[in-house]
C-alpha cells in the first residue's frame, strides 16, 4: 500500500467516517494541478475503495483527504471528479471561514427565494446558497414546460442540470464552483 492509499485508508477508518479501513483500495489517478486557495500546484490522488459491506466509492488525497461517503460517484470522469472535489473544497472553506455567518446566509437564502418567486417563472425552491465576501453562488429548481431543471449561477455564469443528472447526486454548487475555478472564472 503506498502512502496516499494508507492516508485514505486511515481517513476512512476514522470513527466519524466508516470506523474501519476499506477491504480494498487502489490508486486510480494522480496529477499535479492548480487547487483553490493554493498558490502552487498540488498533487491530487484519487482512490477507488470497497468497504466490507460492499460499498464502493472514490476518495481523494492531496491538498485534503476526503470522500463523499455514501454518494454514488460512478460515471464521472477524472476531470469531473476533480471539479466536484474542488467545488466541495471551495464551499467547505467558505462555510468554515471565521467571517461566515450561518444565520446571515439563511436570511439571504430566504430573501433570494422571495425574489425568485416573483421574477423567475416556474420557480420551485432554492436548493443551495453560498456567499462569501461580495461573491454569491446559488442553485434553484424551476419547472420549464414539463421539465424540471436545476440552475446553478453566480449571476454572471450559469449551469443547468436536467432532473436525474448525475451532477445532482451531490449539492449542485459543487460541480459549478469547481468548473468556475478550473475555467479561470473564480
Amino acid at each position: 500500500m503506498n502512502r496516499s492509499e494508507q492516508e485514505m485508508s486511515q481517513w476512512l477508518a476514522h470513527p466519524m467516517e466508516f470506523g474501519e479501513p476499506p477491504e480494498e483500495i487502489q490508486e486510480i489517478h494522480r496529477e499535479k494541478t492548480h487547487w483553490p486557495l493554493f498558490d502552487e500546484k498540488v498533487e491530487l490522488v484519487f482512490h477507488r475503495y470497497r468497504m466490507k459491506d460492499g460499498f464502493t466509492s472514490i476518495g481523494m488525497t492531496g491538498p485534503i483527504t476526503w470522500s463523499f461517503v455514501g454518494d454514488d460517484l460512478s460515471g464521472f470522469s477524472m476531470d469531473e471528479l476533480k471539479r466536484l472535489y474542488a467545488g466541495w473544497y471551495i464551499a467547505f472553506a467558505a462555510l468554515n471561514s471565521p467571517k461566515h455567518s450561518h444565520e446571515r446566509n439563511r436570511e439571504k437564502r430566504e430573501a433570494l427565494a422571495e425574489t425568485l418567486k416573483e421574477e423567475q417563472a416556474g420557480f420551485i425552491r432554492v436548493m443551495d446558497y453560498l456567499s462569501f465576501g461580495e461573491l454569491v453562488f446559488y442553485a434553484y429548481k424551476v419547472k420549464q414546460n414539463s421539465d424540471e431543471l436545476v440552475i446553478a449561477t453566480d449571476r454572471e455564469n450559469r449551469m443547468e442540470y436536467k432532473a436525474g443528472s448525475k451532477y445532482l447526486r451531490l449539492p449542485p454548487l459543487f460541480y459549478f464552483l469547481g468548473s468556475l475555478f478550473f475555467e479561470g472564472k473564480l
